[in-house]
């Protein structure tokens, strides 16, 4: 297995889904995430904190890091064959052991379907970028 990665591709892969994320539970989806959690706008705000995003940018780029040596070594070429492998490794694992979660926790179907969605379509443009590196 080869470890040979391209840094600088994970760094814009990683760059990516921490601004998609940004998008997505704002603008795009936030005021439907926040109904699905039950929480106030002010309650969600009490929690956030330079180190949650710092940590949040930290596991992203792990997960982009472990993407990139998935791609590496599979016989997945170009944009859009990496945005495809990517999105069946979101979906496949991620996007599943999450449903397996969210399913012991009682949680609401539509805080699985914009918590999912959001992973599958990060790791699918994470994915993309990679293939481009």
């Amino acid at each position: 297995m080869s470890w040979t990665v391209n840094f600088w591709g994970v760094l814009v892969a990683t760059v990516a889904y921490f601004a998609i994320g940004a998008v997505w539970y704002g603008a795009l989806f936030g005021s439907a995430w926040m109904n699905a959690l039950g929480k106030t706008r002010e309650e969600l705000g009490e929690g956030a904190s330079p180190a949650m995003y710092a940590l949040t940018f930290v596991l992203e780029g792990l997960a982009m890091l472990t993407l990139a040596v998935l791609l590496v070594n599979s016989p997945v070429t170009g944009f859009l064959g990496s945005a495809g492998y990517a999105a069946l490794v979101a979906l496949g694992v991620w996007v599943t052991l999450l449903a397996v979660t969210f399913a012991y926790e009682g949680r609401k179907p539509g805080l699985f379907l914009i918590d999912g969605l959001y992973h599958l379509v990060a790791f699918a443009v994470g994915g993309a970028i990679l293939g481009l590196f």
